[in-house]
C-alpha cells in the first residue's frame, strides 16, 4: 500500500511538473531575433504585398491600353531577372510570371475586339454602301 501511495504521489508530481512547464510555455514570449536570411525573406514578402497593391491599382487604370499593359510586362520581366538566382525571392518571381501571362492574355483580348469592332464598322460600312457581297 505503501508503494502505490509513493508511486501515485510520483505520478502526481510529474504531471504537476508537465502541467506547469505547458502553461509557461504557452504564456511566455518568444524574443528571438530573426536572422538576416529571415529579415530578408520577411522584406522581399513585405516588398511583394506592396507591389501588389501598386500593381493592381495600375493595372485598374491601364486595363485598356495595351502599350501601357506592355510597359508593365516589360517591368515584371526585369524583376524576375534581377531575382532569378535568389531562392528568397521565389514569391515575387511566380507572382510577376503570373502578371505577366495575366496582361499578355489582356493585350490578346484587346486586339480580338478591336479586330472585331473594325470587321463590324466595315460590314456596316458595307451595307450601308450595298455593296455586302452576301446580301444581293
Amino acid at each position: 500500500m505503501k508503494q502505490i501511495a509513493i508511486a501515485l504521489g510520483v505520478l502526481a508530481l510529474l504531471v504537476g511538473v508537465m502541467a506547469y512547464n505547458v502553461w509557461r510555455a504557452g504564456t511566455e514570449t518568444i524574443a528571438h531575433k530573426p536572422g538576416v536570411v529571415e529579415q530578408g525573406r520577411m522584406d522581399l514578402h513585405t516588398q511583394l504585398v506592396q507591389a501588389e497593391l501598386r500593381e493592381a491599382e495600375i493595372e485598374k487604370v491601364y486595363w485598356n491600353a495595351p502599350e501601357k499593359l506592355a510597359v508593365l510586362i516589360h517591368s515584371h520581366e526585369q524583376r524576375v531577372e534581377k531575382l532569378n538566382g535568389n531562392p528568397a525571392g521565389s514569391e515575387i518571381v511566380a507572382h510577376d510570371m503570373d502578371a505577366i501571362a495575366r496582361l499578355q492574355k489582356r493585350i490578346e483580348a484587346i486586339a480580338a475586339e478591336r479586330a472585331a469592332a473594325a470587321e463590324a464598322q466595315a460590314a456596316s460600312a458595307q451595307d450601308a454602301a450595298g455593296t455586302n457581297p452576301s446580301n444581293p
